[in-house]
């Protein structure tokens, strides 16, 4: 009887040591695979994709520039109170057009108030004549040092609902009034944005 229960007690003890085994080293070769995977091409791949689809709907509404500027914590003042930032973190252009993204670093919110306090309440903002009509801001100060006619932004949410950016369409070869159509393209894009941008951060 007890060399009976031996060998059962053997067989089994067998099996867990196998399959101990398999697990081990399938979770090692994960380790490895997730330590090789260089964050700089990732990076790489997720920003090409976001840069494809700014550069689609471009085209699709006849824009000169797309942007996306993301908000962020720029440090603390000696105050202690933390200091709300956006920066232009992607950026296509039409041939000819001025590039902004290295000059929008770090922009303070407070230099944007009055644009983002409409973008808050109703998710978009539009001007269609920048020079006569942009509310009086640090950031329209850049929109005329950059030849920006018409802008139209829309926020970017994330999955509870907070702000994380704003996609932006500017036309600067001569004012443009975007059509329903363009304005539906842009807030589907702003919300497919969310997904590359959030997706991002988790890598």
């Amino acid at each position: 009887m007890d060399d009976v229960l031996l060998g059962i007690l053997t067989t089994i003890l067998g099996i867990v040591g196998t399959l101990l085994a398999i697990w081990l080293k399938y979770y090692l070769e994960k380790r490895k695979n997730e330590e090789e995977e260089c964050p700089v091409h990732c990076a790489v791949e997720d920003d090409t994709e976001i840069l494809l689809r700014l550069e689609e709907i471009k085209l699709e509404i006849g824009a000169d520039r797309v942007s996306i500027f993301s908000f962020h914590n720029g440090g603390e003042y000696y105050s202690g109170k933390s200091m709300q930032k956006l920066s232009c973190s992607y950026e296509v252009v039409s041939p000819g057009v001025a590039r902004q993204q290295i000059t929008m670093q770090n922009v303070p919110v407070s230099a944007c108030h009055v644009t983002l306090q409409k973008l808050m309440e109703n998710k978009e903002f539009h001007c269609y004549d920048v020079d006569t009509n942009y509310p009086e801001s640090g950031c329209k100060s850049y929109l005329v040092d950059f030849g920006v006619k018409s802008t139209y932004q829309y926020c970017i949410f994330d999955l509870n609902r907070k702000a994380i950016g704003i996609i932006r369409a500017d036309f600067v070869l001569d004012k443009e009034e975007l059509t329903e159509d363009g304005h539906n393209s842009l807030k589907y894009t702003a919300i497919k944005i969310s997904g590359y941008l959030i997706g991002g951060n988790k890598k």
